[in-house]
């Protein structure tokens, strides 16, 4: 098999044996096991598992930026702001409670999802609120910085709340969406309204 074939099958693998299964109970053994590779074939690709996990989190990473990208040309400011949150737990929610409770433990990872995923979308989402201040559909006294916190604490307890995964969402959409409400002018809240009604952005996990 091409090598780069077979790195790109066992990071897809392995992404999907970490998230569901979190960090600590996926071993290379039992990744080597469902790709029905040997394991010293899968350590000749990847030396540990911690180098396997930063691959198979910047996979994730590179993908949700990508659709992030793409949509967000087609959306207006404020309807780009709730994409870009309701696809932040679009990631989030394909990752098992254990693999977020886990990763604290490997700073390598952690590092890479800060640098490459949280400050680009910290810029992206800070341009995009610019841009609605200018064109009046958020009032210009908000601040940026505690809408930023507040969408991260948000997602941070949907994603830890004792819910099924509809009402999870629902719950992280509404709060997203009744914070702008509050931050909007008259117009904006006419945007967030029609957002709203049309049921075409949805924190679908």
């Amino acid at each position: 098999m091409d090598p780069r074939v077979l790195r790109r099958k066992i990071i897809r693998t392995a992404s999907g044996c970490f998230h569901k299964n979190g960090i600590k109970a996926t071993s290379m053994n039992s990744i080597s096991e469902a790709l029905h590779i040997s394991k010293r074939t899968l350590y000749q690709v990847f030396l540990s598992k911690s180098e396997l996990l930063e691959a198979c989190v910047s996979f994730q990473i590179e993908k949700s930026r990508k659709q992030i990208e793409e949509k967000c040309r087609t959306l207006n400011c404020l309807e780009a702001i709730v994409y870009l949150n309701y696809q932040t737990f679009a990631l989030s929610g394909i990752l098992s409670a254990d693999f977020c409770r886990e990763i604290v433990k490997y700073p390598e990872a952690l590092a890479l999802f800060s640098r490459e995923y949280r400050e680009p979308l910290h810029e992206k989402c800070a341009s995009l609120f610019r841009e609605a201040q200018q064109k009046k559909l958020i009032q210009p006294e908000s601040n940026f910085e505690l809408a930023f916190m507040f969408f991260e604490n948000t997602l941070l307890y949907a994603l830890f709340a004792p819910y099924e995964e509809p009402k999870r969402a629902l719950t992280y959409s509404n709060a997203v969406l009744t914070y702008l409400a509050g931050v909007c002018t008259a117009e904006g809240r006419k945007v967030l309204h029609c957002m709203a009604a049309s049921g075409e952005l949805q924190p679908a996990g």
